[in-house]
């Protein structure tokens, strides 16, 4: 006997699709899957992968970089699966806040740590795929969120929800000392130095008001890693980025 899973997707279009035994039967909607991936030869792998192995999701477009992606937000797809070790400025969460912040639905790619887990469900992330899936499972494993065959993350609250956009970047940034001053990190980003300062104060008031230390750089940085907001040295080094 076969089960019925149903998802509302986007504009209030339902579909429906039978499952028996785990495994998925006919469809009567497709959704378009984007990848914002660093990895060009995982990138390449499941791009060859990916006609043969799914129905109800559709391979959309491949951007190796997170700005180029963010240049072609407005047209991407509904669903958008990304890699969770992008070494850049714009950190984790506030990437998946930005996603779901356009209605989109966020997968995240990558081994992250259990607080992180539920950082990323508070800012809107749906799942989370660890590496231990290789790139000939990978779409099935998305098709099987996107069809809601497997659960979703559920509902979490977190620290970290309560910083601004600009909190967050600034702080993670400052802690993993991407710039030794205020004044080098606001010529980075493009920002006054008074503008710099003023985040920085403002999102370690509201990490000390929630119990944490963030007196010092170091501090800091354990205070964002303890809350989910940042990955530790570790998890650079496993997931082959430092």
């Amino acid at each position: 006997m076969s089960d019925q899973h149903h998802l509302t997707a986007g504009a209030g279009e339902t579909w429906a699709c039978a499952s028996n035994g785990g495994k998925l039967g006919a469809v009567a909607y497709t959704f378009d899957v984007d990848f914002v991936h660093r990895n060009p030869i995982l990138s390449t792998a499941i791009m060859s992968e990916w006609k043969t192995s799914t129905e109800a999701a559709t391979l959309g477009k491949f951007y190796s970089s997170w700005s180029a992606f963010s240049l072609d937000h407005p047209r991407a797809a509904h669903w958008i699966a990304l890699d969770a070790f992008f070494d850049d400025e714009v950190p984790l969460p506030l990437k998946v806040r930005t996603i779901a912040a356009t209605g989109r639905r966020c997968i995240v790619l990558g081994r992250v740590s259990p607080v992180q887990r539920s950082a990323l469900s508070a800012e809107g992330a749906v799942a989370i795929l660890d590496d231990d899936w290789t790139a000939a499972e990978i779409p099935g494993q998305i098709e099987a969120i996107v069809v809601g065959a497997v659960p979703v993350l559920p509902a979490q609250s977190s620290i970290g929800s309560r910083l601004t956009d600009r909190e967050i970047q600034v702080l993670e940034l400052f802690a993993q000392r991407r710039a030794l001053t205020a004044s080098s990190l606001a010529a980075a980003l493009g920002l006054r130095t008074t503008t710099v300062r003023g985040h920085l104060f403002r999102g370690r008031r509201k990490l000390t008001a929630a119990g944490l230390k963030c007196a010092t750089r170091g501090e800091l940085a354990n205070a964002l890693q303890e809350i989910g907001y940042s990955h530790t040295d570790a998890q650079w080094h496993a997931a082959g980025r430092w």
